[in-house]
């Protein structure tokens, strides 16, 4: 993994073990509160993963926030359904998870390849 860049994923693409031990983002929303060290997260393509939340302190990341609150979550693959979250970013309560599935979908597709950098475009460049 190039430093600086991670891919955006889905649970689905998670979930295909392609990823072990990366750095990832997800975006979604959170599925209840946590549950002891971790919490489930519904991922845009609708499949759930669970977030351990080891690395980010005692107060969840979605507490005080409405249900509807759309999340990116930036972590390590522990396993092809789990990441331990590092970071969390609120971003809103109106985003179309539809709309976001169908780009990482069209960022993953080798037809596209040439349009977007390894790893989805998400090269930090300073």
């Amino acid at each position: 993994q190039p430093d600086g860049g991670y891919p955006r994923l889905n649970a689905a693409m998670l979930a295909s073990g392609q990823y072990a031990t990366m750095i990832v983002s997800v975006v979604g929303k959170f599925a209840g509160p946590a549950t002891g060290p971790s919490m489930d997260f519904v991922c845009c393509d609708g499949g759930r993963i669970a977030v351990s939340l080891e690395h980010v302190g005692d107060q969840p990341p979605n507490d005080g926030q409405p249900p509807e609150m759309v999340f990116e979550l930036i972590g390590q693959v522990v396993d092809g359904q789990c990441i331990a979250m590092f970071v969390s970013r609120e971003l809103s309560t109106d985003m179309d998870l539809g709309v976001y599935n169908k780009m990482i979908s069209v960022q993953e597709s080798p037809k596209f390849s040439q349009y977007f950098g390894e790893y989805n475009s998400t090269m930090v460049t300073n």
